[in-house]
């Protein structure tokens, strides 16, 4: 008869060994651990969240940047129109988008001095004349004293008048002669000085030198400008627009030939084609990109000008919602100064506000440049609960569509 301990001959067949109490051990505690995990799962689906805030991770994934940013149009060709003078302009008559012809006076100046001038001419000029005028007379009155002298010396057989007589009637008509031609230069003279000061006084007053539209004025009412200083700003009449924006932090370049919408402001509304022309860098090192549009006489110059594009893919970039950063300043102490920054929640339940440099977004997500923040940090984006309220706080970022309302476990 066999032991009990013994295998029997199914379990030789089957290769089969009966269990040690070791491994039953080990199926209990497994087993026991299951239902432990469950129970907590349960318990935590029935009592809810007890965190405040509605969170989502911040990730790494791919970025199709959509910007909209905020610019001027300028029309292509302005020209600045410069006193000629030094003057004291007294009015502006015209203003920003008018349209001027060319020789159309851009601004009244004082002429009080110009004025006082011309009127002393006019008075020299009247004084000439009738200075002429009575040189003339007494040329006249010579002329005919000589020739009743000459008639009256043939009719005497040269005994009357007298020699002398005949000299001073000779030396009257040159004298007279003389007169005339004097007072003729005069005349002249003063004309010349009136033609002179009403040229002086025309060339005081600034002119368009082309038929355009106006910019902007750069001088106001009781300004004393001098020669050379600009005044107005000018630009041609149908001429091409250029908008230019400045680049965000992340986007120090463009593609070239990349495409855009405008909408210009004080218009239609409607979106405009535009096309880069080039990126650029002004005096205080901001970078700024160039889009030409097409000729529009609608198009105010200096207008406000809102562009919109769309970049190509940024493949695995660091990725934050848009509503974590709308929610930071709720996070900070000083919400002013935290224009870029992330509310994460750390891993004892507290919250802290991070400074970042954020980059382009697809209207979803953002980019982050920079910034003490990883992959799997989870960022606030709203209140569950907001401190002393029953509900979410009215006005306050709330969740994201685009991301599940949870508290995700780290990737």
């Amino acid at each position: 008869m066999a032991k009990p301990n013994d295998a029997s001959q199914v379990d030789a067949l089957l290769d089969a060994r009966p269990r040690s109490r070791a491994r039953r051990w080990i199926s209990i505690t497994l087993l026991l651990l299951a239902l432990g995990v469950a129970g907590s799962l349960l318990l935590r689906f029935l009592e809810g969240n007890t965190t405040p805030y509605y969170m989502a991770p911040i990730i790494r994934g791919d970025l199709r940047p959509q910007l909209s940013i905020k610019g001027r149009a300028y029309l292509v060709g302005e020209i600045t129109v410069r006193a000629p003078r030094d003057a004291l302009i007294t009015a502006v008559p015209v203003a920003p988008g008018d349209t001027v012809a060319p020789g159309q006076a851009l601004a009244v100046v004082d002429t009080s001095a110009f004025a006082q001038a011309i009127d002393a001419d006019r008075l020299a000029l009247a004084a000439a004349r009738d200075q002429l005028a009575r040189a003339f007379v007494e040329s006249r009155l010579a002329d005919a004293r000589i020739a009743r002298y000459d008639k009256v010396w043939r009719e005497s057989a040269h005994r009357v008048p007298s020699l002398d007589e005949m000299d001073t009637a000779r030396a009257a008509v040159r004298s007279a002669a003389l007169a005339v031609r004097r007072d003729r230069v005069l005349l002249a003279a003063a004309q010349r000085r009136l033609d002179d000061d009403m040229a002086n006084l025309q060339a005081t007053l600034p002119r368009a030198p082309i038929a355009g539209v106006v910019v902007r004025p750069l001088v106001a009412p009781g300004s004393q400008v001098r020669a050379g200083q600009p005044l107005l700003e000018l630009a041609p009449l149908d001429a091409p627009a250029r908008v230019i924006v400045p680049l965000p932090p992340g986007i120090e370049s463009l593609p070239a030939g990349q495409s855009a919408r405008v909408v210009i402001s004080g218009i239609d509304g409607a979106e405009r084609a535009a096309t880069l022309l080039r990126t650029t860098t002004d005096p205080a090192g901001v970078r700024q990109a160039v889009f030409a549009l097409a000729a529009d006489p609608r198009i105010p110059p200096a207008a406000a000008a809102t562009l919109k594009m769309t970049l190509p893919v940024r493949h695995h970039v660091l990725l934050a919602p848009n509503t974590a950063l709308a929610f930071a300043p709720h996070c900070s102490a000083q919400p002013e100064l935290e224009r870029s920054s992330l509310c994460l929640l750390d891993v004892d339940g507290t919250a802290r506000s991070v400074s970042i440099i954020a980059g382009p977004s697809d209207g979803n997500r953002t980019q982050i440049l920079g910034g003490p923040v990883r992959p799997g940090q989870l960022a606030i984006i709203g209140w569950r609960e907001a401190p002393g309220a029953s509900g979410p706080k009215p006005g306050l970022p709330i969740r994201d569509p685009a991301i599940a309302p949870s508290t995700p476990t780290a990737p």
